[in-house]
């Protein structure tokens, strides 16, 4: 978004003094007409004005047929006529003052070629007045404080619920699909934006307004694709506002065959889901964890680990337990003196002091806030769970409950999820008029507590996560470009990949180029026996594949034979002898570990870190993170790895050295920071050994 495009000039899109509605005639079935009817029944107010093809009278607002009619410079203007009619209609509008538009108008991009230079055009005009669009191709805008809404279907504003929650959404459908879920779930909307195909304004403009909106507490993103994706987790990071992505199309794989290990096993769905642990976006799978999650965030936040059940069933609290474990809660037992304070109220003389609290023999149900507000005087716990199941006769008390239980969350601001079994219909009413979250399984409630806790628990980490201090040398930077600049082809040659690795620090087992055997005679004894030889070869993607690669050679005998016939297989499947070979010293034991790193086109600079060698892409058992790191991110990822528990030894092995392995990510991430000129790095395998780690291949593969 330009510097220039302030909160104030988006408040001019959702809270318009002056607007007119274009395409508007009197017929009953105009979808123009549809949208200035809806902005009449929200009660926008506003001066609203028509414009058509003709003059007329609808809506008791006369039908101009002329821009120059119109009063000059109205804040906002709603298009949707035929697409080859839009680009002369917006040159008019932008030379009449109007900044602002919503182009609801198909037919453009997503239709054809010629659809796609209209909106080419279109973008150009905006460009020459100044114009910020939202669209074309979507449903527009709603804001339930302003009365706007510019849906172009006959709305009931019954339908649409005022709430704190904005929604912004690459489908129109999804918007109406979600703002009936919210409304259903007694949540609400305060502003929706339907994207459309994005011309100008972009989810990461919307997203920049809506964290600092003061009527929006929680916002919702919905997206097909992530075009900014690095500039959307960054946003994220900063927002003091939970933001809740469902992210679709999933299947797509990508067209470009992956050039090494790293660009297959970090995948568009890897990047995405480890770029949103990391900068704490909260991804839903499905639109109902979309709601869960709403609810979840709609309460006050969960700031810690322990969890404090109440329970009128136990068999619902056995529930809870499994719920508890599967999210990583505690169920600290509750203490001496809260159980004094409920012992009045239950029908036996010895209470259990475990942790969920069975209430089934607790009758008086006026003793459930107090018991909660007893849990939360005493500081029992970091988030409550009540699990109330009744029927018909109870249903005045059972709604008491939630009132007072409502107003101790909201006093003390703590979370407290109601989990209420009862009939639908008293479910749907509490929903509807309670104004605040219930849920109708306790898997869900745990669930919307998790993502709460993990979200705030990110945020902190994010905030408070000390610069990790690196000393690399001094020309780093400038030895790592001038190897690059020496390239011969994208793919850097094995030794240049080496000392690019070299130049950071990153340590390299000892190695050196030779061009026939007398020189890799002598290297391999200054090196000392057992060697690898390895060609370097610009017609080799994957060495083994082709035989590239001869491991443990112990004497000069055999070193001269390994060379003869690695010229041997090149020449029998039809590629050019290596006229070079990379001599490595021959490294036993340690864990063969993957070091790697991709730069997507979205996210930019990404780092992968997994079980390395052959096993790779067999096992992907890989960690995520998207550059730069901090130490506290390294640490992260090698926890996330099935495989963590190899690193710190088994059966009398010794553990591996994961203060070098962090070290050693720290420096690709710096590499990749540096030099954007590298497109992918795979450094596999890596062996680390209980003290220090040695690279021993590495692949780079530069921008075209």
């Amino acid at each position: 978004m330009p510097a220039s495009f302030t909160r104030k000039n988006m408040n001019q899109i959702f809270y318009p003094r002056s607007l007119v509605v274009v395409g508007v005639s009197d017929k009953a079935d105009n979808l123009a007409r549809h949208i200035a009817s809806n902005l009449i029944e929200f009660g926008y107010q506003g001066e609203l004005y028509l414009l058509g093809r003709n003059e007329g009278y609808t809506l008791d607002r006369p039908i101009y047929n002329s821009v120059k009619q119109l009063p000059a410079g109205l804040d906002l203007a709603i298009i949707l006529t035929p697409a080859e009619t839009v680009p002369g209609l917006l040159d008019e509008l932008g030379a009449h003052g109007i900044r602002y538009a919503v182009i609801e108008s198909a037919g453009f991009s997503e239709f054809s070629e010629e659809g796609a230079k209209l909106e080419k055009k279109i973008h150009q005009i905006a460009q020459k007045w100044g114009m910020r669009l939202i669209g074309p191709n979507c449903i527009g805008i709603i804001c339930t404080e302003s009365g706007i809404c510019t849906i172009f279907v006959p709305t009931d504003p019954q339908e649409i619920r005022p709430g704190t929650i904005s929604l912004v959404s690459q489908s129109g459908g999804v918007v109406l699909t979600c703002i009936d879920m919210l409304a259903a779930a007694g949540l609400g909307i305060s502003k929706s934006v339907s994207v459309g195909n994005k011309v100008d304004l972009k989810e990461s403009d919307y997203l920049a307004y809506l964290v600092n909106d003061l009527a929006t507490q929680v916002i919702l993103l919905y997206l097909e694709s992530i075009v900014e994706g690095r500039q959307l987790v960054e946003l994220a990071a900063q927002s003091p506002k939970p933001i809740i992505v469902y992210k679709s199309n999933t299947s797509q794989a990508s067209a470009k065959i992956a050039q090494s290990h790293t660009a297959a096993l970090a995948n568009d769905e890897g990047i995405v889901n480890a770029a949103f642990r990391q900068f704490g976006i909260t991804r839903a799978m499905t639109f109902r964890e979309m709601m869960i999650y709403s609810k979840g965030f709609v309460l006050p936040p969960v700031r810690g680990n322990r969890l404090a059940v109440f329970s009128r069933s136990g068999g619902h609290a056995i529930i809870a337990v499994d719920c508890a474990s599967q999210f990583g809660f505690e169920l600290p037992p509750y203490s001496d003196e809260l159980i004094e304070k409920a012992q009045p109220f239950f029908r036996v003389n010895v209470i259990e002091r475990m942790n969920p609290l069975d209430l089934g023999t607790v009758f008086n149900f006026e003793a459930y806030p107090v018991l909660i507000e007893e849990a939360i005087r005493l500081n029992q716990a970091d988030a409550i769970l009540l699990i109330f199941n009744y029927r018909r006769e109870t249903i005045p008390i059972a709604r008491e409950v939630a009132e007072k239980i409502k107003s101790l969350s909201q006093q003390h601001h703590i979370p407290v999820a109601l989990c209420y079994f009862t009939e639908t219909s008293e479910f749907n009413y509490l929903e509807q008029n309670l104004g605040f979250p219930i849920f109708s399984e306790v898997y869900e409630a745990i669930q919307a507590l998790a993502a709460s806790r993990d979200h705030y628990r990110r945020l902190e980490l994010l905030r408070t996560a000390p610069t990790s201090a690196l000393f690399l040398p001094n020309d780093a930077q400038s030895k790592a470009h001038w190897v690059i600049s020496r390239k011969s082809s994208a793919l850097l040659a094995l030794d240049q990949a080496m000392q690019v690795c070299e130049s950071y620090g990153l340590p390299v087992a000892p190695w050196a180029k030779v061009y026939n055997l007398s020189q890799a005679v002598e290297v391999s004894a200054r090196i000392g026996y057992p060697v690898v030889v390895k060609a370097i070869s610009e017609q080799v993607t994957h060495k083994t594949d082709v035989g590239a690669v001869a491991l443990n050679i112990p004497d000069q005998v055999l070193l001269a034979s390994a060379m003869l016939e690695m010229e041997q297989r090149f020449s029998q499947q039809g590629l050019e002898p290596p006229e070079q070979f990379l001599i490595q010293k021959m490294l036993n034991g340690g864990r063969e570990m993957i070091l790697g790193a991709k730069r997507d086109p979205s996210f930019g600079p990404v780092l992968l870190l997994g079980l390395g060698g052959i096993y790779a892409e067999a096992l992907q058992d890989i960690a995520i993170r998207l550059a730069p790191v901090s130490r506290a991110d390294v640490e992260e990822m090698l926890n996330e790895l099935r495989g963590a528990r190899l690193l710190r030894g088994i059966r009398g092995q010794p553990p591996a050295d994961r203060a070098a392995l962090v070290d050693a990510m720290l420096r690709l991430s710096q590499l990749m920071m540096d030099c954007e000129e590298i497109l992918e790095i795979d450094l596999n395998p890596a062996l680390v050994f209980e003290h220090g780690l040695q690279i021993v291949d590495a692949r780079i593969v530069l921008k075209t």
